[in-house]
């Protein structure tokens, strides 16, 4: 075979001589990790430390071995890193038959050289991508070389209940230390928040590195992480999840609050999110230093005139100013933005002296209209230019989406007759 000719001829050809090339090259890998310090002290630990053999008697139970599921691993056919990942991973389980049985890959780079790589080497190569969900049926360790915060998070999450985490072991990175250099906000918020709940429950045993600077590097900050989570707790009870995030919410919004953020900024986050729960349902006082309006308008009606009425409350809940009047329009949302524009007015004009605006409507168009989606018609676009121009004069001025209930008062004084 002419190994310079275009490789469009025969590419089984090569694919097949890339896989035997690459079995030669694990082979290689896997005597150079075995022959390393960091292995020699691995090996060690696993035989001698009485805290990681507790933990896996505990994890085995009735069973004789665990299953072994790798996620994460990268391309053994382009990463040298993957590579060692790999060399480390047969090691384990050549060394500790005794108690590992079979492994289980997947990674979503891997490409057709590798998958029969994998086969030759006796691996079950997964053809889906679980996206690290794999909820466990029997004792099992996860080898996560280098995973995204969230690949933890889903992990955890597919098994949240003291019967699947207690028969999960974990080699991957430090969860104390992703805790720690992780923000928590994003996709990785639902990880943040179960490596935050799983923590007291959990064992966690850092891998002792060589001085070798490649080891050090390609292990740098991995644990062994194994649960022991008590089933008279209740740690999956329907909704706590949901009552973390909101808590969450809750309390980026009030960190936004503190700030130096613009208009422009709010205007971009809250045209995409939806905020948390108690502040739509609720009339929250605003935070410190911030002045709230409260506005609602209704267009007009066969028996009735347009209308529309606009609070404003300091930090204490304190009423500032009050006031309302009649619009001829049909438009529910033009009336609503008359209100808001009136509101702006007298900000401008110190009556009362706003720095710092929170606008709460119920009225969902106009509040997606004034935060810059969806593309309103064109006589919202006039008001909406009148309303930019005094929005200028503010500090600082958000505007928010509450749900009926929550701006009651408004409705009613817009709908009075006083």
């Amino acid at each position: 075979m002419n190994f310079g000719e275009n490789m469009e001829a025969n590419v089984d050809f090569h694919i097949q001589d890339e896989v035997e090339r690459m079995l030669k090259e694990i082979d290689l890998v896997m005597k150079n990790v075995e022959n390393s310090e960091f292995y020699a002290g691995m090996h060690l630990d696993l035989k001698q430390n009485e805290t990681i053999q507790k933990h896996f008697f505990r994890l085995l139970g009735s069973h004789s071995h665990v299953q072994v599921v790798v996620y994460g691993l990268g391309s053994i056919e382009y990463s040298f890193h993957s590579q060692f990942h790999l060399a480390f991973v047969l090691l384990l389980k050549r060394d500790c038959s005794h108690w590992i049985d079979s492994i289980v890959i997947y990674d979503p780079n891997m490409s057709l050289a590798d998958i029969i790589v994998f086969k030759k080497l006796d691996l079950e190569v997964l053809t889906i991508d679980e996206n690290c969900k794999r909820r466990v049926q029997r004792p099992t360790m996860f080898y996560m070389p280098d995973p995204y915060c969230y690949h933890i998070g889903n992990l955890l999450g597919a098994n949240w209940s003291s019967s699947c985490l207690n028969r999960i072991c974990l080699l991957t990175n430090s969860f104390l230390d992703t805790l720690t250099d992780t923000p928590r906000s994003g996709p990785n918020l639902e990880a943040v928040i179960r490596l935050e709940r799983i923590l007291p429950f959990t064992t966690e045993i850092k891998i002792k590195l060589s001085d070798n600077t490649m080891y050090a590097n390609l292990f740098s900050g991995f644990a062994w992480h194994f649960f022991d989570v008590d089933p008279n707790i209740d740690i999956d009870k329907p909704g706590w999840f949901w009552l973390d995030i909101q808590r969450n919410l809750e309390e980026e919004f009030l960190e936004d609050m503190k700030g130096n953020m613009t208009s422009e900024e709010f205007a971009e986050i809250w045209g995409i999110y939806r905020g948390f729960r108690r502040l739509r349902c609720n009339n929250v006082l605003p935070p410190p230093g911030w002045t709230k309006l409260n506005i609602y308008g209704i267009g007009r009606k066969v028996d009735q005139p347009g209308q529309y009425g606009g609070i404003f409350q300091d930090e204490n809940g304190t009423c500032l100013v009050r006031y309302r009047g009649v619009f001829d329009v049909e438009d529910n949302v033009i009336a609503g933005l008359e209100a808001l524009r009136l509101g702006l007015a007298r900000c401008v004009e110190g009556k009362p002296n706003a720095e710092k605006l929170i606008v709460e409507s119920d009225d969902l168009t106009l509040v997606q209209y004034v935060n810059g989606r969806p593309e309103p018609n064109k006589k919202a676009m006039d008001k909406l230019k009148e309303i930019s121009v005094l929005l200028e004069c503010i500090t600082c001025a958000t505007v928010h989406y509450i749900y009926e209930e929550a701006n009651e008062a408004a409705r009613k004084l817009a709908l009075s007759d006083a």
